[in-house]
């Protein structure tokens, strides 16, 4: 099992409580649990869909949903960054792996990668890293969805999913490029809204 003891957990962080290196961790290291104390239930349980609101749910293996007890501190109190220090790994448990050497005192980062629909300023960033994006979310409107590739909004979609592909490259996170394909999937598969006013 993991131990909790090679980190702390503070209140003053990018955005309230954070997780905090105690002793330096070197790439590949596992840093903390994501959750010491969970529930697994499966990914049709209305529990799990109910959990999925907290932003803090893990889908591990497609099969089952990681539901933290927030009664204990865990690797779920990382707060995201742009320029991230540590990656999330849903398989198994659950936990945050070190990417780029952590030292005492410094806080424990990863990149939470989320895609919404119609929501573009949900979540705004608090990094505070000179490569903030300057919000969390990667947003797809439905005008991205359906608009013709060879459409001016088509293109305008298109550079700006390169742009942050590149970006995911280059901090190793090109998995959330799925992500993006699954949710134009899914908006794409739904019956399109008339504008009354169109």
């Amino acid at each position: 099992m993991f131990s909790l003891a090679p980190v702390e957990f503070r209140e003053r962080s990018i955005a309230g409580r954070g997780v905090f290196a105690r002793r330096r961790f070197e790439p590949g290291d596992v840093v903390v649990p994501y959750a010491p104390k969970q529930r697994r239930v499966g990914v049709d349980d209305p529990e799990a869909l109910a959990a999925a609101g907290t932003k803090l749910t893990l889908l591990s293996g497609g099969e089952w949903v990681i539901i933290p007890n927030t009664e204990v501190p865990g690797g779920w109190l990382c707060n995201h960054s742009c320029n991230p220090n540590a990656v999330i790994y849903s398989s198994g448990e659950g936990r945050i792996q070190c990417v780029r050497a952590i030292v005492p005192g410094d806080e424990v980062t990863i990149f939470y990668g989320w895609v919404t629909e119609n929501e573009p300023e949900r979540d705004p960033c608090l990094c505070g890293s000179p490569r903030c994006r300057g919000f969390i979310n990667f947003d797809v409107a439905d005008e991205d969805a359906f608009a013709p590739p060879d459409s001016d909004p088509g293109r305008a979609f298109s550079r700006r999913r390169e742009e942050y592909g590149a970006f995911l490259r280059s901090i190793d996170h090109e998995h959330v490029e799925r992500s993006i394909d699954n949710t134009l999937t899914t908006m794409r598969s739904r019956p399109r809204s008339v504008d009354p006013h169109s």
